[in-house]
């Protein structure tokens, strides 16, 4: 059985269609990281009579990625754990909330006072286009 030169060229036109398809799936506006799920949740406990919880930053990603607080004076940890880049913690929406930078290894602390009961977004500030970001969760009163 001859195969013809227009079905040659429709066989060439749709193999070149599924090589070019599968080159685009596998190319992403993603990163791996932007891939890795967030994780975790976790209520801050009272220790010396402030709120605290702890974040691992590793990855590209708090762990836990979602912590619950109750209005008033909260600390936050960051551990730095891995990855070798620095991370810190910030609400967007509330600049004094704000964990400095801590490079693999160390540890960085803030405390300030909860706002109102809500959701709210927080982020590693050189990392959010990562995907580095998590949500405080402030119970009411």
């Amino acid at each position: 059985m001859s195969v013809t030169r227009s079905a040659r060229a429709m066989i060439a036109l749709t193999a070149t269609t599924l090589a070019a398809a599968g080159l685009l799936a596998g190319c992403s506006s993603k990163s791996a990281a932007d891939r890795q799920p967030h994780t975790g949740s976790a209520t801050a406990s009272v220790v010396d009579g402030v709120q605290q919880v702890t974040l691992h930053a590793s990855d590209f990603r708090f762990s836990p990625s979602t912590i619950t607080v109750h209005p008033g004076k909260v600390r936050v940890v960051v551990v730095n754990d891995g990855g070798g880049a620095p991370h810190d913690w910030k609400l967007p929406d509330f600049p004094a909330d704000y964990v400095p930078l801590a490079s693999n290894g160390q540890t960085k602390e803030a405390t300030f006072t909860a706002p109102a009961a809500g959701r709210y977004q927080f982020v590693c500030t050189i990392h959010t286009k990562q995907g580095m970001t998590g949500t405080l969760v402030v119970l009411p009163s």
